[in-house]
């Protein structure tokens, strides 16, 4: 066999074999307790502005979004 491919062969096989495994990590499970002014703080008095913090903190899909808004329209349009 050629001394070359018998080279090429050999580093091959050194890089399959010389591989290390990644060690696995004990996470710290933990739990979160929430801020004591986030208990306090009442719930926001206007229905839009607690939809508005609601939408940016739960990232509804986009279905649920318009359900949502159109429900909106539809409280809305019953009051006039």
């Amino acid at each position: 066999m050629d001394t070359g491919l018998k080279n090429f062969l050999d580093a091959k096989r050194n890089l399959i074999l010389d591989t290390k495994l990644p060690g696995v990590k004990k996470q710290k499970t933990q739990v979160v307790k929430p801020d004591k002014h986030m208990l306090e703080r009442p719930l926001e008095k206007d229905e839009y502005k607690r939809f508005a913090e609601t939408t940016v903190k739960d990232k509804p899909s986009k279905k649920d979004l318009i359900e949502k808004i159109e429900l909106f329209i539809q409280a809305e349009e019953a009051k006039l």
